[in-house]
């Protein structure tokens, strides 16, 4: 809510300009071509919709096009030989009037160098989103301003350059963590993956992202805090933590794993939410193929013999070449998707036989994360009610990795009646404490602290499952269920008053 600037009235009032209305779609025209519409054979309500969906997609990049953007298309001349985490080109101060991060936050980028699933290197882009306040941590005190970071891993944004959190006005997941971590004291460099943001090699050629290949998520996670702390040593702890939730938990935890050849200096844990363990797994739990809209170019890039019409029906193969000639990201996609479906209910997109070949087996064992060896601690967060990743499933490969490795830490929260998303908020209190906690910061409330037979569940060696949901003060069906908002760029005083 903002004072009433009455000084000003008198002034406004010689110029007032009529109000409009502002849709979502408010900084984009775009529009399928006629091309684009018969290649893809989409009706017109289809098209229309795609079209709505791409124009909100637009009017929340921060930064217009990342092709159109020199920080993301201008690499310096050691973009192709510098190591892994090392650092390629940083943005200092990045103008956040164009974004909708809350009042008291910071913003910097930096492009950095990473490892692909099969250890090539490749520049990715961040951003470190800094907290006014630092949070009180183990080595900050002396009046240094430090700042406890944290890796974080998003979502499923898209597949595509421009899917970028770091264009994105709202960076992508907002208060699901960002936004939460950074006004609790902790810096964030949020890595937008491999093959979004930087859309080239410095040879021109074309960065794939490779999707659900959690390993290689997992590596740009790890050198996303290495090179965030060589980009600002002064400002940002030795340690830190990384994090993650779906795509980006799947990512957390497979840098857990990467970590022990990876060695990044100041590794204190991992936060691993809904994860992604094996992707090929996690198909058939949903019960049906259409996943392979998503990583068949993860396939392409690991796999060079196949084409996407191994995976994919012409139809499918439609779909995806369309998304990619528009860059469309998870609003298109679910619009384009979910409209093509509903006009043809049996519509076929994808080969279901492709899901038991060599291939798909293949690439289930080179991305798993779970049931490996790991650099512990790890906290893992579950909803029971999770649609996306199925707790039965991550309760598995948690299951496994304890068996396989009773003696590191691992702690599992399952939250009941809780979905995807939704458990980052309903665990929040847990992961900040036990952020708390390996930081060595002492301010916690306790909710992250280990306290035998008081709260927790079974006990297995040094793994601890916990369920929590039996304490709320309202029945778990009261509760709201979902994200039923989003952050909208303000255009004019009226809509922040």
């Amino acid at each position: 809510m903002r004072p009433l600037r009455l000084l000003a009235l008198a002034a406004l009032a010689s110029s007032q300009a009529l109000l409009k209305p502002q849709p979502s779609s408010f900084n984009s025209t775009f529009t399928l071509t006629a091309a684009q519409i018969a290649a893809a054979n989409l009706s017109a309500a289809v098209a229309n919709n795609v079209n709505v969906a791409a124009q909100f997609e637009r009017s929340n990049w921060a930064t217009g096009s990342v092709r159109d953007d020199p920080f993301y298309t201008s690499l310096p001349a050691n973009a192709s030989s510098a190591a892994a985490g090392a650092v390629l080109k940083v943005e200092a101060w990045t103008d956040t009037s164009r974004y909708t991060v809350p009042p008291t936050l910071a913003l910097s980028r930096i492009v950095y160098q990473s490892l692909t699933l099969n250890g090539t290197r490749v520049p990715v882009s961040a951003y470190v989103l800094w907290p006014y306040l630092p949070r009180r941590h183990r080595g900050g005190a002396g009046g240094r301003k430090t700042a406890p970071l944290v890796s974080w891993g998003h979502g499923t944004s898209g597949l595509f350059a421009e899917c970028a959190p770091s264009h994105i006005r709202n960076l992508w997941y907002q208060f699901s963590a960002p936004y939460a971590l950074a006004l609790a004291g902790y810096a964030v460099v949020g890595t937008d993956y491999a093959g979004m943001g930087v859309p080239f090699f410095p040879d021109g050629g074309n960065i794939t992202h490779q999707y659900i290949a959690s390993p290689a998520a997992g590596n740009d996670l790890l050198y996303a805090a290495q090179a965030a702390q060589a980009a600002f040593p002064d400002r940002l702890s030795k340690e830190f933590v990384v994090m993650g939730h779906s795509q980006g938990g799947g990512a957390a935890w497979a840098a857990a794993q990467q970590q022990l050849t990876a060695r990044v200096p100041g590794y204190l844990g991992t936060v691993a939410g809904s994860p992604v363990t094996n992707p090929i797994e996690l198909t058939v739990a949903l019960g049906n193929s259409l996943g392979l809209l998503l990583t068949a170019k993860s396939f392409l890039s690991v796999f060079g013999e196949l084409s996407l019409s191994d995976m994919l029906t012409p139809a499918g193969v439609a779909a995806v070449n369309l998304l990619d000639e528009i860059q469309g990201c998870n609003s298109v996609f679910n619009t384009l998707l979910g409209d093509l479906l509903a006009a043809d209910p049996r519509l076929a997109l994808t080969r279901d036989e492709f899901v038991s070949s060599p291939y798909a087996r293949l690439f289930g064992n080179l991305t798993l994360a779970g049931d490996r060896d790991f650099a512990g601690p790890m906290l893992v967060l579950q909803g029971t009610a999770d649609q996306n990743v199925p707790e039965p499933l991550t309760t598995e490969y948690v299951n496994k990795t304890c068996a396989a490795f009773p003696h590191h830490e691992l702690r599992y929260v399952r939250a009941s009646a809780v979905s995807h998303t939704p458990v980052m908020y309903a665990t929040q209190q847990i992961w900040m404490d036990w952020l708390d906690e390996r930081f060595g910061a002492g301010v916690g409330g306790g909710h992250g602290r280990r306290r035998d037979g008081e709260g927790f569940g079974r006990h297995t060696g040094r793994c601890i499952v916990q369920e929590i949901g039996s304490d709320a003060p309202q029945p778990l069906g009261h509760y709201q269920g979902g994200l039923n908002y989003f952050l909208e760029y303000s255009l004019d005083d009226y809509q922040v008053a």
